[in-house]
């Protein structure tokens, strides 16, 4: 069972907490897990922190009448 993929919904600050107590192991043993966590959660807080698309179409304009 240790190839099964687990999936995890925690906080920012559960994750931080995390990630605090993995940096005091020794590095050889959690650089893997370290950057596995990075990897997944950058792209759901850039997504995150991104500032929303307008729910409703700009108007065509006459300079670029196809938006």
């Amino acid at each position: 069972m240790d190839n099964l993929e687990v999936e995890l919904k925690l906080t920012v600050a559960h994750v931080n907490s995390v990630l605090k107590h993995l940096a005091k192991g020794a590095y050889e043993e959690v650089a893997d897990i370290i950057a596995l966590l990075h990897s997944q959660a950058k792209p759901q807080v850039e997504a995150a922190s991104a500032p929303s698309a307008p729910a409703v179409p700009a108007a065509p304009t006459a300079e670029n009448p196809s938006e």
